[in-house]
């Protein structure tokens, strides 16, 4: 059994657990098995740093189901010298290391991922696009501002609406896989109409790039863009997915200090934020909020929680857990009597956790290998890809938003950043 079949065989013998314990208490989650593909794609990667290395090990998983690595490029020496090992060391001694990502643009590639810094995104994607003749996945953000992404936005549209590629942004916490059950679990209605959004994460500070451009707020779009904006992401998925309603305001406090104070480059003091708290308001009357602090503790955490009108679901990592609590019928009842014990619904508790080689091979549970994994599928089957441009967008305003009103100490609409904005 190859690796793929064994995520997929895991996959679906935790639906089937999933679905007999959920049976017992009356609730309609089944989670269904993703689908990989049987054909691969040839890849390209520009940007070779952490992101870039993830990619590299995470499609040598991918390697039994036809993908490759063709080439890769990065400006860095030390980061190309790192990229040769990986590369050898994980089954592509073939793939050629280049320093200029134009030479990507025709290594004979069918995919392609921008994994470069943030501030060159836009002028990567500005040349690539027009080519028309590869599928993209471009690491988040989309960009560092909002005009960028909607110039890359137009580009999408001019050049791919119409052709045989596909564009998405990479928004791998979408694939942690206790996450990603959450994710099903509200789409089912299980919890009713969804209400309020909480996610935490209190983690490490900001890694060492390449010459500190993630210690600056021109280099990276802010802490609000270049970290929130996978918690954005999430939010728009969950509460507006069936575009039905989407983000109206965005509130926002915190500050920075804590982490970089001590360091100095080239005379100058890292300006990004270490800690934050952020509310966003949706048009259905849904809220969603972010705790986000980069020093709490020695690890990265990450908690998602879902209220809706007839119970709740929580995702929690490193841990992998996933927990559900519906309300009794008593509680929901008229008079909304408290329960009491034997009454009352309990908890469905489980731990899902993606095989040790798929762990190894990046960070964030595996989620890396799914994200490519969906990538590929939507690829390869012409279909709609599950991060569009526009959910980039979107999660690079929220960001811009965030920081506008942590700056100016007020509610930000989001049509105050998004030129035409009106939500539905």
């Amino acid at each position: 059994m190859t690796l793929l079949d064994h995520a997929r065989a895991q996959e679906r013998d935790d639906a089937a657990a999933s679905h007999e314990k959920d049976a017992k208490h009356g609730l309609l989650v089944q989670k269904k098995p993703p689908q990989y593909p049987q054909d691969g794609l040839k890849f390209a990667i520009a940007g070779t740093g952490a992101m870039g290395l993830e990619h590299i090990r995470n499609i040598s998983l991918l390697r039994e189901r036809g993908s490759t690595i063709v080439a890769v490029a990065d400006s860095d020496q030390r980061a190309r010298k790192e990229a040769r090992a990986e590369l050898d060391k994980w089954g592509f001694p073939q793939a050629k290391v280049m320093s200029d990502w134009h030479s990507l643009f025709d290594c004979g590639c069918d995919a392609f991922i921008v994994a470069t810094p943030n501030y060159q995104h836009h002028e990567l994607l500005v040349e690539l696009l027009p080519l028309a003749k590869m599928h993209v996945l471009c690491e988040k953000p989309l960009c560092t501002t909002i005009q960028d992404c909607l110039d890359v936005e137009a580009l999408v549209k001019e050049h791919y609406a119409q052709s045989d590629y596909m564009f998405m942004v990479g928004m791998e916490y979408r694939w942690m896989p206790p996450i990603a059950k959450l994710v099903e679990t509200v789409d089912s209605n299980v919890l009713g109409t969804t209400k309020m959004v909480a996610i935490r994460e209190h983690r490490f500070p900001f890694l060492h790039k390449v010459a500190y451009w993630n210690r600056f707020n021109k280099w990276t779009g802010g802490t609000l863009v270049e970290k929130a904006c996978h918690f954005f992401d999430l939010m728009r998925r969950i509460v507006a997915h069936d575009g039905s309603c989407d983000a109206v305001s965005v509130y926002a406090c915190g500050g920075g200090g804590v982490n970089h104070r001590d360091e100095d480059y080239d005379g100058k003091q890292p300006d990004i934020l270490d800690f934050a708290h952020v509310i966003v308001s949706f048009s259905n009357g849904c809220s969603a909020s972010l705790d986000l602090c980069m020093f709490a503790e020695d690890m990265q955490t990450e908690y998602v929680g879902v209220v809706g009108t007839k119970g709740k679901v929580e995702a929690r990592c490193p841990e992998c857990q996933f927990r559900l609590t519906t309300r009794s019928a008593k509680s929901i009842a008229p008079g909304r009597t408290p329960p009491l014990e034997a009454e009352r619904n309990k908890p469905i508790v489980s731990h899902i956790h993606p095989d040790a080689k798929i762990k190894e091979a990046g960070f964030h549970e595996g989620a890396t290998f799914f994200e490519l994994s969906a990538f590929v599928e939507a690829a390869v089957g012409s279909k709609v890809p599950p991060v569009s441009v526009r959910d980039g967008l979107m999660a690079v305003a929220l960001g811009v938003a965030a920081h506008r009103s942590l700056d100016e100490k007020r509610c930000v609409l989001i049509s105050d950043v998004l030129p035409g904005y009106a939500p539905p």
